[in-house]
């Protein structure tokens, strides 16, 4: 038998090596495009990716990687991934296991290492948020626990350094509250509680104040500060995805999904229970039986995305902050996990769908924690004026307990093999390559690579190494493997809205003495490549969630005004270069 310490490396391995499997394979154009490019040009051009410096610490970090091995391409950022997200893994482990058994803590971490249904992307803001704000939870329970104020007020500054990985993680502030709840479990004094809250909060503000002054000396305050207004603006401009009204709706809808998930998932969990009661004694017929609700949860997991984990996250946590036999630090940390999970999707555009995976690793291990506390409970149902008892066992308990995560993980083993981040088709089916260094040993379809190798053999011919590009819409990428300059300040232009678009280019104009090559997709490439678009530059579409016609419009008026003209076209890009002159 393996000791717990075994268990442990061996499950570290494990995570490490499917991790590392993983990461060959996949191309995605618009996400890791996003964030590559914008630790590419964070020291080189750090105007020209002016709006990823909401996510200013992901690009420090991502920046002093990419000078380690600027050659290391979309590979060296997956390894970057797998550093950050199995220390987050381990970190979390060192956490729960002082208030959870070890194997549950390990098994619900492990879920969700692999809560994606199509692996995990390079290194980017939400998992080094999840990676500190982990860290902080450490350090604030250690200081809470031990009555330590500066341990308090280190987790504070953690809080407050963290917000620079992402704009919305000011929303964890909301742990402030986690002092008074302690204070309240252990009868503390009024004035402890004041006292340990204030020395939080004075954390916090010398968390943000000391990354201000990193910002101020290396030249990138004046940055942050036009980035923060820019999303600012669009969270007051109607039909903006980051408009606080479309963001409370999104919230909204994202839980009344987890109500829908967390009511298929008792409902199937009591079918598990009905044939345990009443096939106890038959064993090949209760295994037989058995397929329907493992059936029944692996299109739950399958299907239920991100929703069904919060479901299990609320479950796990709410259990053991109601429940009478847990330690006071254990329910401080199940707060702590639930806060987390509630309020860091704040901000996204598509709520927890967009970021939740990654705020659940202080909530789910508390499920499997939950599966194997209720056994020998008893309930009591009353049918018609009598009362019907039912114990659980602790065999029913773990064929439950058993049945879920079996069916989750096979479930997720299955996606994973059919697809890679917004790179869809099997995994066999990976095995043509992008011809660019910073693509080397990166795998992905042959549809895929033909595109984009198409592209880049005919865009080398007006482009070199540190030139602005335009790249419309959602093939930000494209900077990424030609090393070119955001013309307008953001490699995915795609995420401004139509007013925002059309202020952004005009700046550009009035700001930057050139005119650069534009080349223009004529196909989506969000979520996977379509057919070409026949009609993808139209002005006069419905709108959708992908379409915007202003933004288009101000596109097509652009390329007017400037006297643009078409040098190379395929069925799937435009590249277009100007012959107007600029006086500046």
């Amino acid at each position: 038998m393996l000791s717990k310490t075994n268990k442990f490396h061996l499950m570290v391995l494990v995570v490490l090596t499917v991790q590392i499997f993983l990461a060959f394979q996949g191309f995605d154009m618009c996400d890791e495009g996003f964030s590559l490019t914008f630790y590419q040009q964070f020291f080189n051009a750090p105007e020209s990716v002016e709006y990823n410096f909401v996510y200013w610490l992901s690009g420090l970090v991502g920046g002093i990687w990419y000078l380690f091995y600027n050659e290391g391409g979309i590979l060296w950022f997956r390894l970057l991934a797998i550093i950050v997200n199995s220390s987050t893994f381990i970190l979390s482990y060192k956490l729960l296991k002082n208030h959870i058994k070890k194997n549950h803590a390990l098994i619900g971490l492990s879920m969700v290492l692999f809560v994606n249904h199509f692996g995990f992307l390079a290194f980017y803001h939400n998992q080094l948020s999840a990676l500190i704000a982990v860290f902080a939870a450490s350090v604030l329970i250690r200081g809470i626990s031990k009555n330590n104020l500066i341990l308090i007020g280190l987790a504070g500054s953690l809080i407050g350094i963290n917000i620079f990985s992402r704009l919305p993680n000011v929303t964890l502030l909301v742990w402030l509250l986690v002092i008074p709840f302690s204070g309240f479990l252990n009868s503390d004094k009024l004035k402890k509680v004041l006292k340990s809250m204030l020395v939080f909060a004075f954390g916090v503000v010398s968390g943000v104040f000391f990354i201000l002054v990193i910002m101020y000396f290396i030249g990138h305050l004046g940055i942050m500060e036009r980035a923060s207004l820019s999303i600012i603006n669009l969270g007051g401009t109607d039909g903006s995805t980051h408009n606080i009204i479309s963001l409370f709706k999104t919230y909204w809808f994202n839980y009344k999904k987890v109500f829908t998930s967390f009511s298929w998932l008792v409902a199937i969990s009591l079918v598990i229970l009905i044939i345990e009661n009443l096939f106890k004694n038959k064993t090949f017929l209760k295994r037989v039986l058995y397929l329907i609700p493992f059936l029944g949860l692996f299109i739950l997991f399958r299907k239920g995305g991100i929703q069904i984990m919060y479901a299990i996250g609320f479950i796990g946590t709410l259990w053991v902050l109601f429940s009478k036999q847990e330690k006071h630090s254990t329910k401080i940390l199940a707060l702590l996990g639930l806060l987390m999970m509630l309020f860091l999707p704040l901000g996204s555009a598509g709520g927890m769908y967009d970021s939740g995976y990654m705020w659940i690793w202080l909530s789910v291990p508390f499920f499997i924690h939950f599966l194997s506390e209720i056994k020998n409970t008893t309930f009591i149902i009353k049918t018609k004026g009598n009362y019907i008892s039912r114990d659980l066992s602790a065999l029913m308990v773990e064929n439950l307990m058993l049945t879920i995560v079996l069916s989750y993980f096979v479930s997720k083993a299955y996606s994973i093999s059919q697809e890679a981040y917004f790179d869809k088709g099997s995994r066999v089916e990976k095995t043509y390559t992008i011809n660019c260094k910073y693509a080397r040993a990166v795998y992905t379809t042959k549809e895929r690579a033909t595109i984009t190798n198409e592209l880049l053999r005919n865009l080398q011919r007006y482009i070199n190494p540190d030139d602005y590009l335009l790249a419309y819409d959602c093939i930000p990428m494209i900077h990424f493997l030609t090393n070119t300059k955001p013309y307008m300040y953001n490699p995915w232009v795609w995420v401004y809205d139509g007013n925002s678009f059309e202020e952004k280019i005009e700046k550009a104009e009035r700001e930057i003495p050139i005119l650069p090559i534009v080349v223009q997709q004529k196909f989506s490439t969000i979520g996977a490549f379509s057919i070409p678009l026949t009609d993808y530059m139209d002005e006069t579409k419905e709108e959708t969630y992908l379409y915007n016609s202003r933004r288009v419009l101000a596109m097509n008026s652009f390329l007017k005004r400037n006297k643009y003209y078409l040098v190379w076209s395929n069925q799937y890009f435009n590249i277009y270069k100007s012959n107007k002159k600029i006086k500046f």
